[in-house]
């Protein structure tokens, strides 16, 4: 009887040390991770925009990515009709790096859209702010490269252009959507699907897609022109 005990109360401790272990590994799942070798996506519910500063979701990667890496944003959140309903999202550095990359995607009729970076050379500072600045059809894209530092999209064009921050290694992105001391709610159905890609030039294929258009787009012209050429004339 008294082994029964020990075993059972052995059993319970162990769980209890696994718990939190386990509730993270199902959270895992339910934000609906894919990686591959050069890449890795994740989709957040709804409810992380009805979270506070002081409890946000967090997703961390198992390594930082670094130097050269693109994040895609695709906004699928139905949110509250109401004023200030939004969206906070954070692209953070390790601890004890003071620096991230902050955007702010209001819901409300304004479609508000700001930009903030935090360096611990030069503080926090806004970038970008602007209403009806962001796009329902298309992703936000926040891109970093050694040659050409940071740039940030709104879905609709560029808006933070070539911004040296003096390197940049991607560590956790965190979503929230209310200040310390609200609770209201924010979105009631939908998701925030993110997408980072990521490695050296000469290790990835994303980095050479837009070269990969231009030589196409050139030789296409080229040939338009040759044929012109060749047409006999009237």
């Amino acid at each position: 009887m008294h082994l029964r005990i020990v075993v059972a109360a052995g059993v319970l401790a162990v769980s209890m040390l696994l718990l939190p272990a386990l509730a993270f590994a199902q959270g895992q799942e339910d934000f609906q991770v894919v990686k591959t070798e050069r890449s890795e996506s994740f989709v957040l519910p709804y409810t992380a925009v009805n979270h506070n500063e002081q409890d946000p979701l967090v997703y961390t990667f198992d390594e930082p990515k670094q130097p050269n890496w693109i994040v895609t944003i695709q906004n699928n959140v139905s949110y509250v009709p109401r004023e200030g309903a939004r969206t906070i999202i954070k692209i953070q550095e390790a601890a004890p790096s003071e620096k991230y990359i902050e955007l702010a995607i209001y819901g409300d009729q304004s479609k508000r859209y700001w930009v903030g970076v935090n360096t611990a050379e030069a503080g926090y500072a806004r970038m970008y702010d602007s209403e009806d600045g962001w796009s329902t059809e298309e992703p936000i894209s926040v891109t970093h490269t050694e040659n050409s530092g940071l740039i940030i999209t709104n879905g609709k064009r560029t808006v933070v252009d070539r911004l040296n921050v003096d390197g940049f290694a991607v560590a956790s992105i965190q979503v929230y959507g209310n200040d310390r001391n609200s609770n209201l709610a924010n979105a009631y159905a939908g998701d925030i699907a993110f997408e980072i890609l990521f490695g050296s030039f000469d290790q990835s294929s994303i980095f050479f897609v837009p070269a990969a258009v231009g030589i196409g787009i050139f030789g296409l012209v080229a040939g338009l022109l040759i044929l012109k050429k060749r047409k006999p004339s009237d």
